[in-house]
């Protein structure tokens, strides 16, 4: 007869039923690892709690297999234990674009005897409940025995990278404390468009020392119902194996994109010195211009974690709605019993690069970093497309950077060149709509003709903005009248005067001068102090784009009528 799991480990041992042993037997699954390998092979259900005005709280089930090729250690009240811990996500489209979020943690659950089972594999040895796992064996935890707060210790106090923790461990206090804990707010009613998915880890020293910890975590869909403070949480499919929840994000939608991220650890042999991350990361055309970013960086087993995520960011990109995404630990999951820091990390855009940070480990060792077992997200939109970019982590306990190579982000703008003629009334129409007034064309590059020269005013530009020594010059104006220089900072699209103006948004009358023999210029050698930047408030490099036109005097009344002015071409310079 199956033992009862609730009767204690120490009972057990007095009763027999409890066994010590290693096991000589090759393991059952197909190309078993070497050494003890332990995965989560079902996510096998859900508890759910009653919840708070704030907080909605389960645990999720596990049922664990040892795909190695020997035993794996279930010794309660030592080391040799594993520990599971888990989370719950969110998929949802967001302003168009597609997120996956965590939306809670649990503390983790202390293992103390194992079944011999044959959920993944065939067991080597089944039956008996032991202090191992027989190669290929399964055992498994319910969810109401993983959401036992008297089975529960801090993630503080375990190291995935190495499977090292402490034995002796506080259990949590309060209502649903250690459990999964979600704000409600974040719940609604799962759908085709919202979905949730549970993800469950292991840890465990020997495995770990075999370093068979990168395929510790598996997750599987939940099904959500309720409203206000009353949510029900269910399973949906089957168990994800080998795969934390972030990768579910790619089930949902193929255009994600996926790269595990081999990080550098302090771990000595026979530890291979590396730790696993998976970012996940998506570009969305928003239309108008706009894309949107988000990226989801999940640290399965780095101990050293990490403290900012940091991209590239060409000059003259315009990025706006930077946003982050974090759990939230509780009930004294921190060091020395204190919660670590929920402090949102900071973004900044400056030097090119837009980074998110949280404090060093030397300034806080309970700061906010990203921690094994947890995801974090970054996001933003810009006005430009994607390019392959190299994107910066920075990791915690330790000064270090770790660069990941191609992944999406801000391609630089594509100016226009830095001189160019635009808005010709020559009726090619070729950058406009609006005709000359009275199809009074000009030449080909000109302005609309005015009434003393058929091939209309002429505007041009010589210099150089790198160097501000540009000077604009109009020509083939009436003799001797007054005329106008212009900028403006967007297009226009009007009729003006006899002419067509493209010079819009905001306007600066840069000066007036008086043609001599039809012609002017701005600045004028030998007359103005001021440079053309200086007089148009723009900044020399930052690639703004400006628009310039002449307007000037056109007095003859019976030309073109009813107006007495007209405009030369236009003039756009990218500074």
């Amino acid at each position: 007869m199956r033992l009862n799991r609730s009767v204690s480990f120490q009972a057990l041992a007095l009763v027999g039923g409890l066994v010590v042993a290693a096991s000589t037997a090759n393991a059952q699954c197909p190309s078993p690892s070497t050494g003890p390998d332990v995965i989560c092979g079902d996510v096998n259900g859900v508890q759910n709690y009653s919840s708070s005005s704030s907080l909605e709280a389960i645990a999720l089930g596990t049922t664990s297999c040892n795909m190695g090729n020997v035993d794996r250690n279930w010794i309660q009240n030592t080391v040799n234990h594993p520990l599971m811990t888990g989370g719950v996500f969110k998929y949802k489209v967001v302003n168009g674009a597609g997120r996956m979020e965590e939306l809670g943690i649990s503390w983790m659950k202390h293992a103390f005897a194992a079944f011999q089972e044959n959920v993944c594999c065939t067991c080597s040895q089944p039956g008996g409940l032991l202090q191992v796992l027989h190669p290929g064996c399964s055992d498994p935890y319910t969810p109401a025995r993983n959401g036992t707060q008297s089975g529960l210790g801090p993630r503080y106090q375990a190291n995935a990278n190495t499977g090292a923790y402490l034995a002796s461990h506080p259990v949590p206090s309060g209502t649903n404390a250690g459990r999964i804990q979600m704000d409600v707010a974040d719940l609604e009613v799962s759908s085709a468009s919202v979905r949730y998915f549970g993800e469950m880890q292991y840890v465990a020293l020997d495995d770990a020392i075999n370093n068979n910890n990168d395929n510790n975590t598996s997750y599987r869909e939940l099904s959500v119902s309720g409203s206000g403070t009353a949510w029900t949480f269910g399973t949906i499919g089957a168990t994800v194996r080998m795969k934390g929840a972030i990768e579910a994000w790619k089930a949902v939608d193929s255009t994600v994109t996926l790269a595990n991220v081999i990080v550098p650890e302090s771990s000595g042999a026979p530890y291979d010195g590396n730790a696993k991350l998976v970012l996940a990361y998506k570009t969305t055309n928003l239309g108008g211009g706009q894309w949107h970013y988000e990226y989801a960086l999940y640290n399965q087993n780095s101990d050293r974690s990490i403290q900012a995520f940091s991209l590239p960011i060409p000059a003259g990109v315009n990025v706006t709605n930077i946003g982050f995404h974090d759990v939230v630990y509780r009930a004294g999951d921190g060091e020395g019993g204190v919660s670590r820091d929920g402090t949102d990390w900071t973004p900044t855009l400056a030097g090119g690069s837009l980074t998110w940070a949280t404090q060093t480990f030397a300034a806080n060792a309970n700061a906010n970093a990203l921690r094994f077992g947890t995801t974090y997200n970054f996001r933003f939109d810009a006005d430009v497309p994607p390019t392959a970019v190299n994107l910066t982590l920075s990791q915690f306990k330790v000064v270090n950077n770790v660069v990941v190579a191609n992944i999406d982000g801000p391609s630089a703008p594509v100016l226009p060149p830095t001189f160019s003629s635009f808005c010709s009334g020559d009726g090619t129409l070729a950058d406009h709509t609006t005709a000359c007034p009275c199809a009074n064309n000009g030449a080909a590059g000109n302005g609309c003709a005015n009434s003393v020269n058929a091939a209309g005013a002429n505007l041009t530009a010589t210099g150089a903005a790198a160097s501000d020594d540009v000077v604009l010059s109009g020509s083939g104006m009436p003799a001797a009248v007054s005329c106008i220089y212009l900028q403006g900072d967007a297009l226009d699209d009007v009729v003006f005067g006899d002419g067509t103006r493209c010079t819009g948004g905001a306007l600066i009358r840069l000066r007036t001068k008086t043609n001599v023999g039809g012609a002017s210029s701005f600045p004028e050698v030998g007359v103005d102090t001021i440079t053309l930047s200086a007089r148009g408030s723009v900044t020399v490099g930052s690639g703004a784009l400006r628009y310039y036109q002449t307007y000037y005097r056109n007095s003859a009344a019976g030309f073109c009528p009813p107006e007495t002015f007209n405009v030369t071409n236009g003039w756009k310079i990218a500074w």
